[in-house]
């Protein structure tokens, strides 16, 4: 693996193609990792840890895009309308309400996504 920074922004800036190359790349090197460490033989243990971590995070970048896609397109059909976060992850089947106030927060901070009222969202127009 190359030196370089494997944090959240440097990840989201790649394209989806370049996150799968590099998410298979880290899970090769996983693999190779353990069979070291099983045979006793490697070099930096602390080394397994921070490629798991970064699988993680890669892992965790798509699933944000997956649901930013999902929410983008619902909203999108329906335009007009406003949702609160439990309405929007009945409707999108998400059981995960954290997550999906997470991503909905980055929505906002994207302007893809407007704030209506307290607790509503809607696309942005």
């Amino acid at each position: 693996m190359r030196k370089q920074k494997l944090n959240a922004s440097a990840l989201r800036s790649m394209s989806r193609e370049d996150r799968q190359k590099l998410l298979e790349q880290l899970r090769t090197e996983l693999l190779k990792l353990i069979s070291q460490k099983e045979r006793g033989v490697v070099d930096n243990p602390g080394k397994i840890r921070a490629v798991r971590r970064a699988i993680a995070r890669i892992m965790t970048i798509e699933n944000e895009e997956t649901l930013k896609e999902k929410v983008i397109s619902f909203l999108t059909n329906n335009k007009g309308r406003a949702f609160t976060v439990e309405e929007l992850a009945e409707k999108i089947n998400e059981p995960r309400i954290s997550f999906l106030k997470h991503v909905i927060e980055r929505l906002v901070l994207e302007k893809k996504v407007v704030k209506v009222g307290v607790r509503k969202v809607a696309i942005a127009q």
